[in-house]
C-alpha cells in the first residue's frame, strides 16, 4: 500500500482496525485503537486508497509519538484558539495525509469557552477527520486541570513543572503520570525551560536543558515524552543547539523529544532537529499571526468570507510545517 503511513497500513489490515503499537526502544507505547466515525465537511483529497474513506476516531498521543518514531519523523502539535483555527489545520493536515494534535493551552481554552467545549469539540473534528487526530492539553500547570482535560476527553496531557526545582518538577510530574495512568492517556513534562511570551503559558528566562537532570528526570517519572530548552522560545524564532539535542537524545535513552516554540525555526533546522530526536513539534505563533493577517482589517458586515480566508492562511502555513517535520503521507 504505497503511500500509507505504517500505523494507517496496519490499520488497513486489522478487520476490526485496531492498532498495536507494541514497544519502542525501551519504553512501552502500549495499544491505540482506531474506527470509523462521520465527515465534518472539510475539503480533502481523495484516492483508489482502500483506507482513504475510513474515518478515524481520536488518536491517542502514544500511538502517534510510536508511529513517529518508527517512521524518523515529528509529528506536529498546533495550538489552537477558535473553530477557524482548527479548521485550517485539519485542512492541511488531510491534504498532506499528516497525523496531528489540536492543541489547547490554558489561555486557548478560556478562549474556546473552558475544557469542556474545547474537549468535545476536538473530539467531534477528531472523529470525522481522514487522519489521525489527537487532543492534547499543553502547558498544564496543575493536577487538577490535567484532571479536568483527561474527564473531558483530552487523549494526551502535559504538565508543565520548568519553573520549579527539580525535585518539585520530579515530585508533581510524579502525580500528573499517575492522573494520565488512570485515564490511559499520553503525558508530556518539560525540563528545563522554554522561554519566551504566549498567552496562556507561564515562562520566564529560558533555561537549557541538563542532559544529566533529564536522565534522573526520565527515569523517575516515566513520562512519555519529554519537552526540551535547546535555544528556541516561545513566540520567537530560535536557533537550536543540535549538539544539545543529540546528546539529550542519548540521555534519555531513545525516549520521544518535543521541540516547543517551532514557530520561526526554518526549515531546513526542523529537519535537523527530527535527525537528532524530536518527535514532536509545537506551532502557535505562526498560525495564529497568519490567521490574524487574513482577517485584519476587513470592513465587511458579514465575517464569513474573512474567516474563510484566514482557515486557508492557517492551512498554508500549517502545511509547510508538515513538510519540514516529514509528517506528510504518514496518515
Amino acid at each position: 500500500m504505497p503511500g500509507l503511513g505504517v500505523g494507517r497500513w496496519l490499520a488497513c489490515l486489522d478487520s476490526g482496525f485496531r492498532r498495536n503499537d507494541g514497544e519502542m526502544g525501551t519504553w512501552d507505547y502500549g495499544k491505540g485503537t482506531q474506527s470509523d466515525g462521520g465527515p465534518h465537511g472539510l475539503a480533502a483529497p481523495r484516492s483508489a486508497d482502500p483506507c482513504e474513506d475510513r474515518r478515524m476516531t481520536l488518536a491517542g498521543g502514544r500511538e502517534l509519538l510510536a508511529d513517529a518514531e518508527r517512521g524518523g519523523y515529528a509529528v506536529p502539535g498546533f495550538n489552537v484558539s477558535n473553530l477557524e483555527l482548527a479548521l485550517g489545520v485539519l485542512d492541511a493536515a488531510e491534504a498532506r495525509r499528516s497525523p496531528v494534535l489540536l492543541q489547547f493551552n490554558p489561555g486557548n481554552l478560556d478562549h474556546f469557552g473552558g475544557v469542556a467545549v474545547a474537549a468535545a469539540t476536538a473530539r467531534t473534528l477528531a472523529d470525522s477527520a481522514r487522519v489521525p487526530v489527537a487532543v492534547h492539553l499543553d502547558h498544564g500547570h496543575d493536577l487538577e486541570l490535567l484532571r479536568a482535560a483527561a474527564r473531558a476527553g483530552f487523549s494526551s496531557l502535559m504538565y508543565d513543572g520548568s519553573i520549579k526545582p527539580l525535585d518539585l518538577n520530579i515530585r508533581e510530574t510524579r502525580e500528573a503520570a499517575v492522573v494520565a495512568l488512570e485515564h490511559g492517556v499520553a503525558l508530556e513534562a518539560e525540563l528545563g525551560h522554554v522561554g519566551g511570551r504566549e498567552p496562556g503559558v507561564v515562562t520566564s528566562e529560558s533555561v537549557l536543558t541538563d542532559p544529566s537532570a533529564a536522565r534522573r528526570f526520565v527515569e523517575e517519572t516515566q513520562v512519555d515524552a519529554l519537552a526540551v530548552s535547546v535555544g528556541t522560545a516561545h513566540g520567537l524564532a530560535g536557533t537550536v543547539d543540535l549538539a544539545l539535542l543529540r546528546e539529550l537524545r542519548a540521555a534519555v535513552r531513545g525516549l520521544p523529544l518535543v521541540l516547543h516554540g517551532g514557530s520561526g525555526v526554518s526549515p531546513r533546522q526542523l529537519r535537523d532537529c527530527v535527525r537528532a530526536g524530536i518527535r514532536k513539534l509545537n506551532v502557535s505563533t505562526e498560525i495564529h499571526a497568519a490567521f490574524a493577517r487574513a482577517i485584519a482589517g476587513s470592513g465587511d458586515r458579514d465575517p464569513r468570507p474573512a474567516l474563510l480566508e484566514a482557515r486557508a492562511a492557517v492551512a498554508a502555513v500549517a502545511g509547510e510545517r508538515m513538510d519540514a517535520l516529514g509528517s506528510a503521507l504518514r496518515a
